[in-house]
């Protein structure tokens, strides 16, 4: 992808550049290395970006937005914002934050953003839910026990157990969970592509927890640990499988949206299951 963007500087003037790397070329300006007039101005925040097919689109985009006047861009800027929307904390490659823009922006241009997800274990099972059959977003199919993005201000730890609370209908308090570390994962969606660093939390249940599910959520259902692990492993070599529940329903690989092989390797490592 080509990006035109526009950064606010620290002390309130705008730069405007474009790139084919937009994460790493923050990274740059914030490092001191990006262009000469962002060495000294930072640290800078991403105020706006658009992205073009071509290399040389998005050059001549730029160029038309240099010839504007400074309320012109400021026009620009407001034009992008959405009062009101689910926003994100969007970072560079060095996981610096860069400001705050709305969630479908960041999915449509492949932001780079965080996000928390909770892996819930009880005996020999794995508790995962299945998103509600009105979900715009992979209706019907099965993921952990708790995913949700981290809303601006929050910490991973408070994002995971209020996405546990609001998901699965779980009271979870921090000294009940794990903490496995952080994975990228970058792959195509319908609304366009995640870019996100998941920082990945484990809990083990007692007992069968008392779930409440919210609205997202169809219901949860445990799996055997064993068949999540044959899933994976299918999964990884491209082979049809169907998994096998608790009770005997059958599900299809394609029904699940958690085979994430780098996740389920760092769940591994910190839990021993």
């Amino acid at each position: 992808m080509n990006y035109v963007y526009m950064l606010r500087c620290a002390d309130g003037t705008l730069y405007t550049g474009w790139t084919n790397d937009l994460t790493r070329r923050l990274a740059a300006h914030n490092s001191g290395r990006g262009a000469r007039y962002t060495r000294g101005r930072g640290p800078v925040t991403l105020v706006f970006s658009q992205v073009f097919a071509t290399q040389s689109e998005a050059m001549g985009y730029e160029a038309a937005i240099k010839r504007l006047t400074a309320e012109q861009k400021e026009g620009l800027i407001a034009g992008q914002e959405a009062p009101g929307a689910e926003c994100l904390t969007v970072y560079d490659a060095a996981l610096r934050p860069c400001g705050v823009r709305p969630r479908a922006l960041v999915h449509a241009q492949g932001l780079l953003h965080m996000v928390a997800h909770l892996w819930l274990f009880e005996g020999e099972y794995l508790w995962l839910q299945q998103r509600a059959f009105d979900r715009p977003l992979y209706p019907g199919l099965f993921d952990q026990a708790a995913t949700g993005h981290i809303d601006p201000g929050e910490t991973p730890i408070q994002a995971v157990c209020r996405e546990a609370r609001e998901e699965a209908g779980l009271d979870l308090a921090p000294e009940q969970l794990g903490y496995a570390g952080t994975v990228t994962q970058k792959f195509p969606r319908p609304d366009g592509f995640d870019d996100e660093i998941v920082h990945v939390f484990t809990c083990r249940a007692e007992a069968p927890p008392a779930f409440c599910p919210g609205g997202e959520v169809a219901r949860m259902a445990a799996l055997p640990l064993a068949e999540y692990k044959r899933g994976q492993a299918a999964f990884a070599q491209g082979e049809p499988y169907e998994v096998v529940f608790e009770g005997g329903e059958r599900a299809p690989l394609e029904g699940f949206c958690c085979w994430h092989a780098e996740e389920w390797r760092l769940v591994r490592a910190y839990t021993g299951v």
